[in-house]
């Protein structure tokens, strides 16, 4: 298999060099994107795997241009990358781009991930040799990809939560655990300052005219000093800004423990799943997307617990809300709202966005249909969500006009 470097970085390039030499592929190296595309032309390879900055052409740019190329078979694309946004990792797949892999890469995680692509392009090339409908043949490919993709780069979130409530945890813990001394340290503080006030009030009751002169300026300073920090503001504000410094870290610790939770890597089990507190945790996941745009209206209702992947429920509910901030042009509303509907749970999520037309409607939940701009979405999202509620034996509806806002209604079995 034929396999095109597009990379700048000498190390890097020379390391995925080897690694493909390793796996008996044929490496073809580039050093910007403008070379790549030359050489993609020439050689018409089987995969491509570029890196996103590169001088000339960067890696997004590349790969939309490949994907517009006419080459008749498939090139399976992957793009490197040093960014881990959960927004950055959507501009990679919105430019046609296969799969991604982080910098720095283990040479194993990179193996994997080419055996992957292989996987898919021999999938391909075997519907071709059996002469499928080229209609059908996409889709199934496609259909192929999008599960595989969708896992691993859920996968690769949770390794990336994982790492990162690792890294942050530690510091936040002892951050935590000083700002408690701290405190303990200036309640001592302020025990010492109150006995030093004692000398000073009985100083005072002596007579400061019957004080040696030096005493008396020794006084008059600290006295002087106390007034111009106004020790007595001091003494109530700090107790306030540790306590606020605790709740900040207390906060970052959820928010770590929620993108954790909600992304975590392995094998996840069916479970009994509080809905409210998942909607809670995916709320603090995609909070970046949504506070600039829309503020989150919740009515929660006294529901029973839902048996399911809470991992696959909590990313339908990011769809959903990534899909409503995005559809609110300035400023507006979500209205989140979960009740008992027989033994069931009932979730309506709504939003005062644009709409959708009444012709696409019936298409929403369709593969690959998508009203966003050409290279803004994939169409894969309500297609993933309609299929999680689907397995978890429930519903899932939508609701909208133009220029009305749009609802989602889901509805689950209740344990």
């Amino acid at each position: 298999m034929k396999i095109l470097i597009a990379e700048d970085d000498y190390v890097s390039r020379l390391l995925l060099k080897k690694s493909i030499t390793k796996m008996d592929h044929d490496p073809i190296e580039t050093k910007d994107g403008k070379q790549a595309w030359d050489m993609f032309l020439e050689h018409q390879p089987d995969m491509v795997i570029t890196d996103w900055m590169m001088p000339e052409m960067d890696g997004i740019e590349l790969c939309k241009k490949l994907r517009s190329s006419d080459k008749k078979t498939y090139t399976y694309i992957m793009l490197l990358t040093a960014k881990d946004k959960i927004t950055d990792l959507v501009e990679v797949f919105d430019a046609g781009a296969d799969d991604y892999i982080t910098k720095p890469f283990k040479p194993d995680e990179l193996k994997s991930r080419i055996k992957t692509g292989r996987r898919i392009l021999k999938l391909q090339h075997k519907m071709n040799e059996k002469n499928i409908e080229l209609d059908k043949a996409l889709k199934e490919l496609k259909d192929t990809q999008s599960q595989i993709l969708q896992s691993e780069k859920m996968a690769s979130i949770g390794q990336l939560a994982a790492g990162v409530a690792h890294e942050i945890n530690n510091p936040i813990g002892f951050v935590g655990s000083n700002l408690a001394t701290l405190n303990d340290y200036l309640k001592d503080f302020n025990k010492l300052l109150d006995q030093y006030n004692l000398i000073k009030n009985e100083l005072k009751n002596f007579g400061i005219t019957n004080l040696p002169d030096n005493i008396k300026n020794l006084f008059d300073s600290i006295e002087k000093f106390e007034n111009d920090i106004d020790i007595e503001y001091l003494k109530e504000d700090i107790p306030e800004l540790l306590k606020d410094c605790a709740e900040g870290t207390e906060r970052v610790r959820k928010i770590v423990g929620d993108l954790k939770n909600f992304a975590h890597p392995g094998n996840e089990k069916i479970k009994l799943m509080d809905i409210n507190k998942g909607i809670e945790s995916t709320l603090n996941v995609v909070n970046n997307e949504i506070k600039y745009k829309a503020k989150v209206i919740k009515d929660f209702g006294d529901i029973p617990m839902v048996e399911g992947f809470s991992q696959q429920i909590n990313q339908v509910f990011m769809n959903i809300l990534v899909n409503a901030a995005q559809a609110i042009e300035k400023t507006g509303e979500i209205h989140i709202k979960t009740e008992l509907e027989g033994k069931g749970v009932k979730i309506s999520i709504s939003d005062t966005g644009s709409g959708i037309d009444e012709k696409n409607i019936s298409k929403i939940f369709d593969p690959f249909f998508t009203t966003k701009p050409v290279g803004k979405g994939t169409g894969l999202g309500m297609n993933i969500a309609y299929n999680i509620i689907k397995k978890h034996k429930g519903s899932i509806d939508i609701k909208s006009k133009p220029g009305s806002g749009t609802t989602f209604i889901i509805r689950l079995p209740g344990k």
